[in-house]
């Protein structure tokens, strides 16, 4: 990265030298908007959304610059080019609920009654007292021993649960299956695991041992599981893309070429690097027990390459014969060799599929040099096809790149190559046999809205990318049978699940349900789900996302003397990417003074590249793709989630610098929480039966949170919203509630203020804060009378027919929460008028208004919520925000008021203080004197804070400035009487 010296200027102003790539860190601040409007821009195309970049349309841009163009832009000394995001991967999904071809890749499940076998009892323990060994066998393995290092047995005396015990595997390190239950009082317990399914009442007699044979089954509550031919589907595919020569191919041209190439060890990235080789070769080659592909010298040898690749291959399209999509895409390189081929056919023979020939000499027909097949029917050996697949590339060139390759090999084995008038991949809906690609709006109602209705089974394969959470339980809500609605068996029937893929497999749920609520083995236990969804096949994980993001400069503060202050936030993991955007668009602020053609090296049309495209308070967002829904219950895609953030904000909010074990979870719209377990409280849903073990969470609200209407935001809105993404429920935030048993308001009676909730949840888990303290607060009174008071499952406002930014062309819209941005109609319409809070706000290509399904052409155009408790830093209401009261009443800008602050104006009540004596608040007599108003602002906002629970000093890259009002960006103070100001 570049380091440059700065010129010394006037704080805010920008210097002549100036580094036009980060220069790490990015700091951030807890509060905003820094700019009064957004407009957010629809291009429908990537390619479009760097256009319009280019061409000065667009402050902020919402995906990764094209390797092709990072060093044109990164060297434009009017651009400011972001350092590698970490947590985007793509891959390829694969529906597991369709057959393929007429072979199922599920079959049905019943789930085993777990039931205990006692042994002949010894004597051992006093009178009163007895003791258990117990061998633990899982009934769904052949009833083998669980031989489970992670695993705890837990003996609860019933009904009470108390006295209990808990017993890890008696063997330690090496473990036997055997768990030993000391002498506890006699009676009858109930004998549980931490991680398999299933529970048994025994007897604890006193005076005695008893041998207990305890078998458990998975714990799942799906009724089918992956089929083997499932399995061999997923590592067939792999076999079809030599991934790391395609992303080295692909990505040559970025500024760290390195990265592109850790495509199999990431799978998941906040895990780490974790296959081994052993590991590799397994998953490979033996996935099922038995070695698939004995004629590999790879697999004999040990010696496989990566995740379903055995030799490391650079062959290009232009070599192929076959190679018809990925040459129209221009694929530099990435298709597999004949080894791989061989190994693809291998599978493909092995879930059923008969061929024309050997696979040897199906691999040798597609190797480069092999005769070209120019007329048809093509006659050389291959695999033969009982029907099409259905396939969805996205027009992102990444994805058409490599979607194209694994499309052109799945034709070539099946014997129907495009260039020749065949085709059993169809490019979406058949008879679409020639390439054609989607954005993200075309396959979103078909492929994350597959759970019911007619578009069921609409895909079996498209190309997919996530931006990744920071941390690793996505792996529970991504691939477990609780979120897969209906069709694994586990739940209501959902439109939209989060496990899209319906990947309903009980062992896998067994793995990542434990992670999720394992207190103190979640990471070991997420990275064993992880190595499953390996060995299985669930996707094809092709590359880690480590490209950068591009932003005017204009918008840089560090070009600028001092160039702490916040306004581009490189979120970590995601940079300024579609979904991240919250941050960089409550902190971005336009550098005074900046003027783009007086730069060194200034473009020739530098004239268009002034910050807001000249409006000082306005930040130009640019989409890249459309939404088809932003409504918190139906957003799936990034861009529509985005949207969703604006508007709707939640009780905690993450540091945007942290994430994993470091995560620093902000109270946002809280000013305290506490949490306790109880291990004897047992608790139930529908969503996960019932488990011993629950934990009451307690929060405590803001006084001066309330929706963009005005309206305060109270417990039993929090409540209801809780409770409403958990049983209508909602797509992206159901996995988040599924553990909670109740949530409600326990100050809500008449007259009292609302602001107390309690959350109770089933066990205990390390993600319950943030996820809890993650979800959008919706305003109950607007939201009720669709989804239902309670809340009911399939409730309207989840039918993709319902759009809460203009539910239908008579009504106004009900885009209202406690976000920092507003939602406000620009224009007046069919039974809506302007200025109408909760939308629609959007408008066609031609300036129509419009609702959530947003396409090219058309826009968003948002205004800073003023009653948002963080707003105002600048503009016209700074001075009787939210912001500016608590910046007021927290004195010593610790970060939080507190006692020193009550008991320092409580010292100065009815003098003339210069500081807290200020007409903003108020001013009693004359000369003004510190009084009552004064006083009871300092009380209202007692216990509230910028930074809490954390001081400044220990927000991990907070801007140092948390104080916008009283003190400067050097540190120094603008009034006096301020004891500190950093």
């Amino acid at each position: 990265m570049l380091s440059l010296v700065m010129l010394m200027t006037l704080p805010g102003m920008y210097s002549n030298v100036r580094a036009v790539n980060e220069i790490p860190p990015l700091t951030w601040s807890p509060f905003g908007p820094q700019e009064q409007q957004l407009l957010v821009s629809y291009y429908g195309d990537f390619a479009a959304m760097f256009a319009a970049f280019e061409s000065g349309q667009i402050d902020i841009t919402d995906w990764p610059v094209p390797s092709a163009d990072i060093t044109g832009f990164c060297a434009n000394p009017d651009f400011f080019c972001l350092d590698p995001p970490q947590f985007g991967i793509f891959h390829l999904d694969i529906n597991s609920h369709p057959t393929l071809m007429g072979v199922s890749l599920t079959a049905p499940r019943t789930i085993p009654t777990a039931n205990a076998v006692l042994g002949t009892p010894a004597i051992a323990c006093s009178a009163g007292f007895g003791s258990l060994t117990i061998t633990l066998r899982n009934l769904e393995n052949s009833s083998s021993l669980i031989l489970d290092t992670l695993n705890t047995l837990t003996a609860a005396n019933q009904p009470s649960n108390s006295p209990s015990a808990t017993v890890s595997d008696s063997g330690g390190t090496t473990p036997n299956g055997v768990y030993n239950i000391p002498c506890i009082l006699a009676g009858t317990y109930s004998l549980s695991s931490s991680i398999y399914g299933g529970s048994v009442n025994v007897p604890i007699n006193s005076n005695q041992n008893t041998p207990v044979t305890l078998n458990l089954s998975w714990n799942s509550n799906s009724n089918v599981h992956q089929s083997s031919a499932r399995t061999l589907w997923g590592h067939a595919l792999g076999h079809m893309i030599d991934k790391s020569s395609w992303a080295t191919g692909f990505c040559q041209s970025l500024n760290t070429p390195s990265t592109c190439t850790a495509v199999d060890n990431f799978a998941y990235s906040s895990l780490g690097s974790i296959v081994t080789q052993a590991q590799l070769n397994q998953y490979t080659c033996s996935p099922l027990g038995t070695n698939l592909h004995p004629l590999s010298t790879a697999c004999t040898t040990g010696n496989v390459v990566s995740l379903d690749n055995l030799v490391a291959d650079s062959i290009t399209s232009g070599s192929l014969w076959w190679a018809t999509a990925g040459g129209g895409v221009g694929v530099g390189q990435g298709y597999s060799g004949a080894a791989d081929l061989q190994a693809a056919c291998d599978d493909l023979v092995a879930v059923g599929f008969s061929t024309t020939g050997s696979c040897a000499a199906v691999a040798i027909a597609g190797a480069p040099g092999s005769p070209a097949c120019t007329t048809a029917p093509c006659t050389y050996p291959h695999v033969v096809p009982p029907g099409n697949i259905v396939y969805y590339i996205r027009t992102d060139p990444q994805q058409k790149s490599w979607g194209s390759i694994i499309a052109d090999t799945l034709n070539f084995l099946f014997g129907t190559p495009q260039n020749v008038g065949g085709g059993t991949v169809c490019y979406g809906a058949c008879p679409t046999i020639t390439p054609k690609y989607y954005t993200i709006s075309q396959v979103a109602p078909i492929v994350f809205q597959d759970g019911a209705g007619s578009s069921q089974d609409g895909w079996q394969l498209y190309t997919g990318s996530y931006s990744l959470s920071a941390t690793p339980d996505y792996l529970y809500s991504l691939f477990t049978s609780t979120f897969g609605g209906s069709i694994c068996g586990t739940g209501s029937s959902t439109i939209a699940p989060s496990n899209y893929r319906f990947y309903c497999d009980p062992a896998y749920d067994t793995w990542a349900t434990a992670a999720e609520f394992s207190p103190t083995h979640s990471h070991e236990l997420f990275v064993r789900a992880d190595q499953y969804l390996k060995q299985y096949g669930a996707i094809v994980p092709i590359k880690v996302e480590n490209a950068r993001f591009v932003e005017l400069n204009g918008w840089n503060f560090q070009q600028t003397t001092p160039s702490t202050q916040s306004s581009i936030v490189n979120t970590l993991g995601h940079g300024t990417g579609a979904g991240a955007g919250y941050w960089t668009l409550l902190n971005a602020r336009q550098v005074a003074g900046y003027n783009p053609c007086a730069v060194p090296g200034a473009p020739a049309n530098c004239a268009s590249y002034v910050s807001g495209g000249g409006n000082p308070n306005l930040i130009r967002r640019g989409f890249s793709q459309d939404t088809d829904n932003v409504s918190p219950f139906l957003a799936v895609t990034p861009w529509e989630v985005e949207v969703t953030s604006y508007v709707f904000d939640s009780m905690l909010a993450l540091n945007p610098n942290t994430g994993g074990s470091n995560a620093q979870l902000v109270d946002w719209q809280t000013t305290s929480r506490t949490s306790i377990f109880n291990p004897n409280e047992v608790s139930c849903n529908a969503l996960n039966r019932c488990m011993l073990g629950t934990t009451t969470q307690i929060w405590h609200l803001r006084n001066d949170i309330k929706f963009q209407d005005g309206n305060p935001v109270t417990a039993n809105d929090v409540a209801y919203s809780i409770i409403a993404y958990r049983d209508v429920p909602s797509a992206h935030f159901q996995s988040k509630v599924a553990a909670v048993t109740s949530a409600v308001g326990l100050d809500c009676g008449s007259g009292q203020p609302c602001k107390t909730l309690q959350v109770k949840l089933q066990g205990t888990s390390l993600f319950f804060d943030p996820d809890i303290g993650g979800v959008p607060i919706i305003e109950k009174s607007l939201w009720a009378p669709y989804c239902g008071d309670p809340p009911i499952p399939g409730g309207v406002c989840a039918s993709p027919t319902f759009d809460p930014m203009y539910p239908s062309a008579n009504s106004p819209g009900i885009m209202v929460g406690s976000g920092p941005w507003s939602c406000i109609a620009p224009i007046s319409g069919t039974g809506v008028t302007a200025g109408h809070i909760g939308g629609p706000c959007a408008e066609t290509a031609t300036g129509a208004l419009t609702g959530g399904a947003i396409t090219t052409g058309g826009r968003i155009l948002l205004s800073e919520n003023t009653n948002f408790m963080r707003c105002c830093p600048n503009g016209p209401t700074a001075t009787s925000s939210s912001l500016y009261k608590i910046s007021y009443a927290d004195f010593n800008n610790d970060g939080v008021v507190n006692i020193l602050d009550l008991a320092n104006i409580a010292s100065h009540y009815g003098t003339t203080n210069a500081y807290w004596c200020n007409p903003n608040i108020a001013c009693t007599g004359s000369p003004g004197v510190v009084g009552a108003v004064d006083l009871a602002t300092v009380a209202i906002y007692y216990g509230h804070g910028i930074t809490t629970p954390y001081t400044p000093q220990t927000l991990l890259q907070v801007d140092p400035q948390i104080d916008p009002f009283f003190c400067n960006p050097d540190g120094s103070a603008k009034a006096p009487g301020t004891l500190s100001c950093v």
